[in-house]
């Protein structure tokens, strides 16, 4: 396992983004269906706002484990299976890029991945269903592929694999302070999408926080 700041130093050459919350402004709606779910189910009134804050860039199933053993109920067999049933019809109907992401995507001149914590088919769904897709192809890789989740760092580590870019040349796109503690622990500079304040300390790692896509072009080419 990699473990190391010295990518601080080194020049650019690929760049891998997160997709919830950093190309779709998706983590809000992800929120919004699990309480809409806990509500159907068990009459609960959850806030979304405040189940996306805890569990920003987190795995699922842990959520849905922690919630269920907070509140005191049983999850049926197919709960995650509506959910992303649930979720696909929101995501049709309101799911948008992040803003000015296409524009700094095109600017990129640089192998681009997209490597996200979400499952296959949701991915892909959120992709297609925002036109984001076609800038990525096959450079897609989820962590229910390879059954590691972030903060490990084996996701961004398989994704600079495919792209034949060795680790330290590599800058993640990340939200969240499990995709920033992912890169870190692989050894890549982080660009921390943060127009919220919502990355915590990451002391250790290579971070630059910004808060608007259309920056984000200049301060990789500084890098380069």
């Amino acid at each position: 396992m990699t473990d190391t700041t010295d990518s601080a130093d080194t020049p650019i050459a690929a760049v891998i983004f997160d997709c919830d919350g950093t190309l779709v402004d998706s983590e809000l709606l992800n929120a919004r269906g699990v309480a809409e779910l806990f509500a159907a189910d068990h009459c609960l009134d959850l806030d979304a706002v405040a189940i996306e804050r805890e569990f920003r860039g987190g795995q699922f199933e842990a959520m849905i484990d922690t919630l269920a053993a907070r509140y005191g109920v049983t999850v049926a067999g197919d709960f995650t299976q509506r959910y992303r049933e649930h979720m696909y019809g929101l995501f049709a109907r309101a799911l948008e890029p992040m803003p000015g992401v296409r524009e700094a995507i095109e600017a990129i001149d640089l192998p681009k991945c997209v490597a996200s914590s979400g499952p296959e088919k949701k991915l892909a769904v959120a992709l297609e269903t925002t036109d984001l897709a076609r800038y990525f192809g096959e450079f897609v890789f989820s962590a229910y592929t390879i059954g590691v989740w972030k903060p490990e760092p084996d996701l961004f580590l398989t994704a600079a694999a495919a792209l034949g870019v060795a680790p330290v040349h590599c800058a993640v796109v990340e939200d969240s302070d499990a995709g920033v503690e992912a890169a870190r622990r692989a050894g890549m500079r982080v660009f921390g999408y943060d127009p919220h304040g919502a990355i915590g300390d990451h002391p250790d790692a290579a971070l630059m926080r910004f808060a608007d896509f259309h920056h984000l072009p200049d301060l990789l080419n500084q890098k380069r």
